[in-house]
C-alpha cells in the first residue's frame, strides 16, 4: 500500500513537471535566440518594391539587437519575406548578391535604414517576383515586411521573425471639379478664373498639386490629345485644390480653347513617391472662353419646403439653361442636373435641413456651350419650415482681403451681382452685423429686405465672407421699399398696420418679434423729430415685452398640471393681454403724431413751392423778356436760329473782355431764374406725393437733404419753415439744374 501510494506521488509530481516544461519552452526557446529584430516602415508606403531599392531616404528601418552583452563582433545576414493578404509573396535569396555581413554587438542597438538594405530589395535578389511585378506597382491590401537574422559562419537562425505591417493602396489621382469638360467661360476684365479638383487619396501625406494649362490651336481634333502636344501656357505647383487664375497670371484670348490637367505629387524631400495610379495625372478637362455672352445673373434660390427648392435668375440671350446642384461638402465630384427653358427651376427629392451647392448654366448659341454662375448656396428647411435666400455667397477675391474700416447708412456694398443699400448697421474693421435690402430687376425691380450678420467687406465695398438672409414672403407682399428711405411723407408701413391689428391669441412669439422688430429698425430711418421716433420705439418694445409675458403665460397655462396653476396662468395671461393693448393704444398715437408731422411737412413743402410759383408768376413776363434780352447780347442774330452756334471769343480789351465776360454771367443767371420758374409751376401743377419724393431723392443727389433739414427746425414756426423750405428748394433746384446741365 506505501509502494502504490509513494508511485502515485511520483506519477503526479512527473505530470507536474512536464506541464511546466511545456509552458516554459516557448520562453526558453526564445531566450536561445540571442539576435532580436524590429522592423519599422516609415509612411507614406510606396506602392514599388523597386522604390526601396532606388531611394535615397529613408522608408524602412530595422533594429537588431544582440542580447548576450559579453559578445562582440558577431557577424550575422538577413533574410527578407514580403507578404499580403493580396496573393503577393516574395523572399530574399539564400545567397544575396552585394549583402556585406552585419557586424553586433551585445547590447548595442544596431539601426539599418532600406539604404543599407538595398540589396535585399534588389530584384536579382529576390525570389517569387518576376521583372514586370518588379517594376509595377503592387496590388492594393495589407502587407508584412518580415526579417529573420542567421549567424554569418553557421547559418543558424538566430532571431525570430520580426515584421512591420503597412497597408499599401496605389491612391487615384485628384478628380476635376471646375471648369467642368466643355464648359464656356464668359470673358471678363479683369481675369478671375475659379479653378477646383477634388483629393482622392488616402494614405499619402506632404501632397502637392502641379497644375498645367494650355491652350488648343487645333480644335479639330480631341482636345486631350491636343492639350499632351501643346506647351504649357502655365504651370505652378500649389498645396491647396483651389486656384485662383488672376489678372497677374498670362492673359487668356477670347474665343479660344483651353485644357487643363493637375498632377498630385509626394516628395520625401528628395524623391518623388509612387503612390498615385498613372502616375498622379489627372483626366484632361477642356473649356471654351467665350466673348459672345455673359453668365446668367440676378440668382436666386426658393427653398419653401424641406424637400424641394426653385432657383430663380433673369433670363438672357440663351438657348436653354442648366441648374446643377450636389451637397455642400459631400460628393463634388458629381453634379445632379435640372434642365429649364425659362427663367426659374425646381429641384426636388432633396434632404431635409441640408445645405446645396448650385449655380446656373446658358447655353450661348445652338452650337455654343453652357456658361455657369459661380457657385450659391441654399438650405432645405425642416418639416413645416419656409426659407428664402439670395444666394449671395462671397467672391473669392484673394487680390483684396483689406477691411473696410467703417459701413454707414445708405452706402452700397455689392454681394455677387447684386448691389446691397444698407439701412442698419453696427460693426467695424470689416465685419458686420445689421440690415438692408437689394433690387432684383426681373421682379419689376422689387426690394427684398435681407439680413446680414458678422459678414466681411472689404476696402473695395465687396463682400468676402458670410451670407445674406432674406425676409421670406411666399405671397411676397411687404418686401417692396423696405428701406423706406425717403418716405417721409408716407405712413410707415404694413409694419405698424399689423402691430395695431395684431390679435395676441391668434399669433405667434416669432410673428410679434418680426412686427417689433421691422418697426424700430424702420422708424430710425424716418426723418421725424427724435421725439416722435422715441414715443414709436417705446410703444413698440412695450408691445413685444407685454406679448412675450403673454406667450411665457400661455407656456405655463399649458403646462400646468393643477387647477390652481392653470387659474394663475390664466390670470397671468389676462394681465399680459391688458398690457398689449395698452401698448398697441400708445403704438397708435404715436404713429398719429408722426402721420400728423407728415401731413404737416407735406403741406408746408406744397405752400413754399406755390408761393415760389406766384413770386415768379408775377414777374413772368419779366423773366422771358430778359433772358431774351440776355441771349441776344452773347448769340449773333444770324446764328440764332442754327442747332450749333460757335463763335470765338477774341477781346480787344480788358474793357471789353470784361463787359462780356458780365453779359455771360448775367445770361446764366436769368437762365437759372426763368428754370427755376417753370420748376415751380410744374410741381405746383403735379404737386402729388410721387413728384414730391422724386423730388426729396433727387435734392438729397445734390447735397441737399431738405426733409432733415425741416426735421432739424420742426418747433419753429409755419412761417419761419416755409421760408427755410424756400431757401432749400431754390439751392436744390440749381443743383439739380446744373447737374443735369452738365
Amino acid at each position: 500500500m506505501r509502494i502504490k501510494n509513494q508511485i502515485h506521488i511520483t506519477q503526479n509530481r512527473l505530470y507536474k513537471i512536464l506541464l511546466l516544461i511545456g509552458l516554459l519552452s516557448p520562453f526558453w526557446t526564445q531566450a536561445q535566440l540571442p539576435v532580436r529584430a524590429t522592423p519599422q516602415m516609415i509612411p507614406p508606403y510606396s506602392v514599388k518594391l523597386s522604390d526601396y531599392a532606388t531611394a535615397n531616404s529613408e522608408r524602412l528601418i530595422l533594429n537588431l539587437v544582440l542580447g548576450d552583452a559579453n559578445e562582440f563582433n558577431r557577424q550575422v545576414i538577413l533574410k527578407l519575406y514580403i507578404e499580403g493578404n493580396t496573393g503577393f509573396s516574395a523572399r530574399s535569396a539564400d545567397m544575396v548578391i552585394g549583402a556585406n555581413p552585419i557586424t553586433l554587438d551585445g547590447g548595442i542597438p544596431r539601426r539599418l535604414s532600406n539604404i543599407d538594405l538595398r540589396p535585399y530589395f534588389q530584384l536579382e535578389n529576390l525570389v517569387g517576383i518576376s521583372p514586370a511585378q518588379y517594376s509595377q506597382p503592387m496590388p492594393s491590401g495589407l502587407y508584412q515586411f518580415c526579417f529573420e537574422v542567421y549567424d554569418y559562419l553557421s547559418g543558424q537562425l538566430i532571431s525570430d521573425r520580426g515584421c512591420a505591417t503597412a497597408y499599401i493602396v496605389l491612391n487615384d489621382p485628384p478628380f476635376l471639379n471646375l471648369p467642368t469638360r466643355g464648359e464656356s467661360i464668359a470673358f471678363k476684365e479683369p481675369q478671375n478664373i475659379i479653378f477646383t479638383w477634388t483629393p482622392r487619396h488616402i494614405n499619402a501625406t506632404n501632397v502637392q498639386y502641379e497644375f498645367t494649362l494650355a491652350e488648343i490651336w487645333d480644335t479639330n481634333i480631341d482636345p486631350q490629345a491636343a492639350f499632351l502636344a501643346s506647351r504649357p501656357i502655365y504651370q505652378t505647383t500649389t498645396r491647396s485644390n483651389t486656384l485662383l487664375y488672376g489678372p497677374g497670371e498670362t492673359p487668356l484670348l477670347p474665343d479660344k480653347t483651353y485644357a487643363w490637367r493637375v498632377r498630385t505629387l509626394v516628395t520625401d524631400g528628395v524623391s518623388e513617391l509612387s503612390l498615385f495610379k498613372n502616375n498622379g495625372y489627372s483626366e484632361i478637362y477642356h473649356f471654351y472662353y467665350t466673348k459672345q455672352c455673359d453668365e446668367p445673373q440676378y440668382i436666386l434660390a426658393e427653398s419653401s419646403s424641406y424637400s424641394a427648392a426653385t432657383v430663380y435668375w433673369q433670363q438672357g440671350d440663351f438657348e436653354r439653361y442648366k441648374v446643377q446642384y450636389r451637397k455642400k461638402n459631400g460628393d463634388n465630384t458629381n453634379w445632379y442636373v435640372v434642365n429649364a427653358y425659362n427663367e426659374q427651376a425646381k429641384i426636388q427629392g432633396l434632404e431635409e435641413n441640408t445645405t446645396y451647392e448650385y449655380r446656373v448654366g446658358g447655353k450661348c448659341g445652338e452650337n455654343g456651350g453652357y456658361v455657369y454662375s459661380r457657385i450659391f448656396e441654399f438650405t432645405t428647411t425642416t418639416r413645416g419650415g419656409q426659407d428664402f435666400t439670395c444666394g449671395v455667397t462671397p467672391v473669392i477675391d484673394i487680390a483684396n482681403q483689406e477691411p473696410l474700416p467703417d459701413l454707414g447708412i445708405n452706402e452700397v456694398f455689392t454681394a455677387g451681382e447684386f448691389p446691397v443699400t444698407v439701412k442698419r448697421v453696427e460693426g467695424q474693421d470689416g465685419v458686420f452685423s445689421g440690415w438692408g435690402y437689394i433690387t432684383v430687376p426681373y421682379l419689376s425691380d422689387t426690394r427684398i429686405r435681407i439680413s446680414f450678420d458678422n459678414i466681411k467687406i472689404n476696402n473695395d465695398y465687396q463682400l468676402i465672407d458670410g451670407i445674406l438672409i432674406t425676409d421670406y414672403d411666399p405671397n411676397w407682399s411687404g418686401m417692396d421699399d423696405v428701406g423706406d428711405e425717403i418716405e417721409a411723407l408716407l405712413s410707415l408701413g404694413n409694419a405698424i398696420i399689423e402691430a395695431l391689428n395684431l390679435d395676441i391669441s391668434s399669433t405667434t412669439r416669432d410673428r410679434v418679434n418680426q412686427i417689433v422688430n421691422s418697426i424700430v429698425s424702420q422708424i430710425q430711418q424716418e426723418n421725424l423729430p427724435d421725439n416722435l421716433q422715441q414715443e414709436i420705439i417705446t410703444a413698440a418694445n412695450d408691445l413685444q415685452q407685454a406679448s412675450n409675458e403673454y406667450f411665457d403665460a400661455q407656456e405655463a397655462f399649458e403646462n400646468a398640471e393643477t387647477d390652481e396653476e392653470k387659474e394663475e396662468a390664466k390670470e397671468q395671461m389676462n394681465v399680459a393681454e391688458s398690457s398689449v393693448n395698452e401698448a398697441q393704444n400708445n403704438l397708435k398715437e404715436a404713429n398719429e403724431n408722426a402721420e400728423e408731422y407728415k401731413k404737416r411737412v407735406t403741406d408746408l413743402l406744397k405752400k413754399a413751392i406755390v408761393e415760389l410759383y406766384r413770386e415768379g408768376k408775377d414777374k413772368e413776363d419779366e423773366l422771358v423778356l430778359s433772358y431774351e434780352r440776355e441771349f441776344e447780347k452773347i448769340i449773333p442774330e444770324e446764328n440764332s436760329s442754327s442747332n450749333i452756334i460757335t463763335f470765338e471769343l477774341v477781346p480787344i480789351d480788358d474793357q471789353i473782355k470784361n463787359a462780356l465776360d458780365s453779359d455771360v454771367e448775367s445770361f446764366y443767371e436769368n437762365e437759372l431764374n426763368l428754370s427755376l420758374y417753370i420748376f415751380s409751376k410744374v410741381l405746383e401743377e403735379e404737386g402729388n406725393e410721387e413728384t414730391l419724393n422724386n423730388l426729396m431723392e433727387k435734392s438729397k443727389e445734390v447735397g441737399t437733404d431738405i426733409l432733415l433739414e425741416i426735421k432739424d427746425i420742426a418747433d419753429k414756426s409755419d412761417r419761419e419753415i416755409i421760408d427755410r423750405i424756400k431757401g432749400l428748394l431754390m439751392y436744390a433746384y440749381k443743383g439739380i439744374l446744373l447737374n443735369y446741365k452738365l
